[in-house]
């Protein structure tokens, strides 16, 4: 009786695990198909600086990456202009601009005009830490403020409102980037600020810092309670240069980023597989380990094993 029933069962899920095999491998070609359609990074790179009337000698810190969101490619092309920064989302298939931000400020992808609530017409143009402090009328709440039935709320809406609380309840706009600045041990009078700004992050309250060098971009989240340094990274401006030349290897890019941490392998734990990608037609490797609560990301040039960026990131929960 068990011979009798055991073939028939083996030949049907041996049916079952073939079509599942055949199913992953079609989804697989046709994922690759549909990226083989894409426009590529140089023509969404130019559109974006078509749409913003620059060209490429205009700009500074031009970067251009491919994203997969929501089952979609689209390429996000960052890049500043005289101190403002410009980032655009551009549709992978046909080159429409799905989303422009000018320094901070998301814009229809219509036109240039900037989408605003009736909150943020209101609100100032800017609110700094000196005017914050002397803002005393019921409006200055850290809550955000309600937004009508089919308005569109952005970063912004939430940050007029909660900037006027900053200085009163912890560290100001100045102690925030005086933290920053020391911390990257860079000397400042060589920085040039582009975005500080108070948000949120797990529930805390933080000052977005962003500066830049000649050469180096930095990236800081300030804690505005005390001014402890939730998170960080910088990266060096490379300009998408190709390197030529062997590669270094995975073991390799994993001791140099170890050691930039002033840690051992035997300290930490790898978040994956170190791998290698190639970004503007640079290879460079990913590494990503952590220890304890405090997440370390690292991008190593295949070639040279230079830090092209590292980022740290602690969970104070």
């Amino acid at each position: 009786m068990k011979k009798l029933f055991s073939t028939p069962l083996r030949a049907v899920i041996s049916t079952i695990c073939i079509l599942l095999i055949l199913c992953i491998i079609a989804a697989i070609i046709a994922f690759f198909a549909l990226k083989n359609t894409l426009i590529g990074k140089d023509e969404a790179r130019d559109i974006a600086l078509e749409d913003a009337g620059f060209s490429r000698s205009d700009t500074s810190r031009l970067r251009t990456s491919l994203d997969y969101d929501d089952g979609y490619f689209e390429y996000d092309v960052d890049f500043y202009v005289d101190g403002i920064e410009y980032e655009y989302v551009i549709d992978g298939e046909d080159g429409g601009i799905i989303k422009r931000d000018i320094d901070g400020k998301r814009q229809s992808a219509a036109t240039n005009v900037t989408t605003t609530t009736p909150e943020q017409e209101a609100a100032p143009t800017e609110t700094t830490a000196e005017t914050s402090a002397e803002a005393t009328t019921p409006q200055a709440t850290t809550a955000p403020q309600a937004v009508p039935t089919g308005t569109e709320t952005t970063a912004e809406t939430v940050t007029e409102t909660t900037t006027t609380t900053a200085a009163a309840t912890g560290i100001t706009e100045d102690d925030a980037k005086d933290i920053a600045v020391k911390d990257a041990g860079v000397d400042a009078a060589a920085v040039m600020f582009t975005k500080v700004k108070v948000d949120y992050e797990d529930g805390i309250q933080i000052y977005e810092v962003d500066f830049y060098t000649s050469d180096t971009e930095y990236d800081y989240e300030i804690a505005v309670a005390d001014g402890a340094v939730v998170k960080k990274s910088h990266e060096t401006v490379a300009g998408g240069t190709p390197n030529t030349g062997d590669y270094i290897g995975a073991d390799k890019a994993e001791e140099i980023a170890l050691a930039d941490a002033s840690l051992t392998a035997a300290d930490v734990k790898f978040s994956k597989r170190t791998e290698l990608d190639i970004d503007d037609g640079r290879a460079e490797y990913e590494v990503e380990f952590y220890v304890g609560s405090t997440e370390y990301d690292y991008k190593i040039d295949a070639v040279s094993g230079a830090v092209i960026e590292k980022e740290t990131d602690n969970d104070l929960h």
